[in-house]
């Protein structure tokens, strides 16, 4: 979604500068340039989404809200907005809250895999496995690079002891995301569960070099 700015350079200004920091992390001088673009023009939604985003990055979640929904009340298609403050609540383990504000995402934007695999988070932490691997999956056909949908689908299987269809996802996920620190991890309990001992510890090898501390105790414990 474009802002528009006909007739007010200085909000436009302000605007692109905004832009022109974010792009380079520098989000509380984006914050500032925002807040100025607001000031000339403060029925446009857009502007505080992307206060609101800004505001994510700096982990103030509390102003981010504010934002988001501000964006809402005058965007209420505004679907980026609704993912975020979605993604807010999820953070605040308002799950059910959190699905809603994914519903109405992708109810705006049908293609909207982050929502989808969003979602899809939130409803695992209800326990509803069936809505959740439905979602990772619509994640999966609608950004087929998604390497975290992946990992996310094939933790779900694993637990629910599909050992075939997770290992195919964790493969995919390290295949598009080499470095991806918990697939390693948990590809390595699933090898481990099919007995292939090897293949387990040359998994924890990988995680424990990518951070995972807990994979030491698995190598030490399984793997001498």
């Amino acid at each position: 979604m474009l802002v528009q700015f006909s007739g007010c350079n200085t909000a436009k200004t302000h605007y692109r500068e905004g832009l022109e920091r974010a792009s380079k992390n520098d989000y509380p001088g984006a914050v500032r340039e925002y807040d100025a673009a607001i000031a000339k023009r403060p029925s446009d939604g857009s502007l505080y989404r992307l206060r609101g985003v800004a505001k994510y990055e700096m982990e103030d979640y509390e102003g981010a809200f504010a934002d988001f929904s501000q964006a809402i009340e005058l965007v209420p298609s505004d679907a980026e907005s609704y993912k975020f403050r979605g993604d807010i609540k999820w953070q605040r383990k308002q799950y059910k809250p959190a699905i809603a504000d994914y519903d109405l995402a992708i109810k705006y934007q049908p293609e909207y895999a982050k929502a989808y695999n969003n979602r899809g988070l939130n409803r695992a932490r209800l326990r509803d496995t069936k809505g959740a691997i439905a979602d990772f999956s619509q994640a999966i056909t609608l950004q087929p690079d998604y390497s975290v949908a992946y990992l996310n689908r094939a933790n779900l299987l694993l637990r629910q002891k599909k050992y075939k269809p997770a290992l195919e996802d964790y493969d995919k996920a390290l295949n598009l995301d080499a470095n991806m620190a918990e697939a390693y991890y948990n590809r390595g309990l699933l090898k481990y569960n099919q007995r292939n001992k090897k293949g387990a510890c040359t998994d924890w090898e990988k995680a424990a070099e990518l951070g995972i501390t807990a994979a030491n105790d698995l190598l030490k414990r399984y793997c001498k």
